[in-house]
């Protein structure tokens, strides 16, 4: 259309210096004609663009023109390219990668400062059916779609929930969809790898007037491990230079940690070279665990 081809020549203009009616011709794939057009209906418009004759010349805009509502400084453009790239990896979204391909139409150079693969440690096929959850979750949200979930429970329990779906969130390496649950009549976040099957329904659920937390509910507790020196580089994934202690024989972790999580598969990952020495409740329940696992 004509009014977003004559706003991307405004941008051009606000983005580089002088531009020739040649490359604008090239990046908005119409003839210079067409553009010599544009130019003089913004003119006529009231966009102070200046005219340079001449084997460097091309258009430019009067230099103390600006929209400052419109215009991004090169770190800003480069973090809003940055923040697209991340998010069409988590999700794969093709609309974000269509707005990618559009806005480094505005930039001549783009390095990409950072990737991520897979937002979380799940294996590969775990992390794509995450993200096709996502994708269809994404649709109920903007929706507003009540949606029934067949559930796992962390005790292994099955159970068949109505929900309407409020936000996605990504918690300590897992993606969580937090919705208003009609059964509770109230807030839930529900582990995506947990969700077994999602469908649509007719219903209409009524959510309180507040809003949703946000947050999930945070109980935490001082914990204390002692691991053994062969664990060492690998425990800076997991803690700060200030939560360890080195000693000669062994490394000693004391950490805050919300025990509304269940702490214990990060503790087993660690097989023998890991002991529990606080608080005594999650020396039990792991002693518990291990006489389970040994008794099956």
């Amino acid at each position: 259309m004509k009014v977003e081809r004559m706003f991307a020549i405004v941008v051009f203009l606000l983005h580089k210096r002088i531009v020739t009616a040649d490359e604008l011709a090239e990046r908005l794939e119409v003839s210079k004609r067409t553009i010599y057009r544009d130019i003089d209906s913004l003119c006529a418009a009231g966009i102070p663009i200046v005219s340079h004759l001449g084997k460097n010349g091309g258009f430019t805009l009067a230099d103390r023109y600006q929209l400052n509502k419109l215009t991004f400084s090169d770190t800003e453009k480069k973090l809003v390219m940055d923040g697209i790239t991340l998010g069409n990896e988590l999700f794969e979204e093709q609309q974000l990668a269509n707005l990618q391909q559009k806005l480094a139409l505005f930039q001549e150079e783009y390095d990409i400062s950072f990737t991520l693969s897979n937002a979380t440690l799940h294996r590969n096929i775990i992390e794509q059916q995450t993200k096709n959850k996502i994708q269809q979750l994404l649709a109920f949200i903007e929706n507003e779609q009540a949606i029934e979930i067949s559930y796992v429970a962390q005790n292994g329990h099955f159970t068949t929930r109505t929900v309407l779906p409020i936000k996605l969130h990504l918690q300590n390496g897992s993606w969580y969809a937090e919705a208003f649950c009609q059964l509770r009549e109230a807030y839930r976040f529900f582990k995506l790898t947990r969700i077994r099957t999602m469908e649509t329904i007719e219903a209409t659920i009524k959510q309180p007037l507040l809003v949703s937390t946000t947050e999930r509910p945070v109980e935490l507790e001082q914990i204390i491990l002692q691991f053994g020196l062969s664990e060492h580089g690998k425990l800076y994934d997991f803690f700060t230079e200030e939560e360890l202690a080195i000693h000669s024989e062994h490394i000693i972790a004391k950490f805050h940690y919300d025990i509304t999580n269940d702490i214990l598969p990060f503790i087993r990952m660690f097989g023998s070279k890991v002991k529990i020495l606080a608080p005594a409740w999650l020396q039990q329940k792991h002693l518990e665990e291990i006489k389970k696992i040994l008794e099956s």
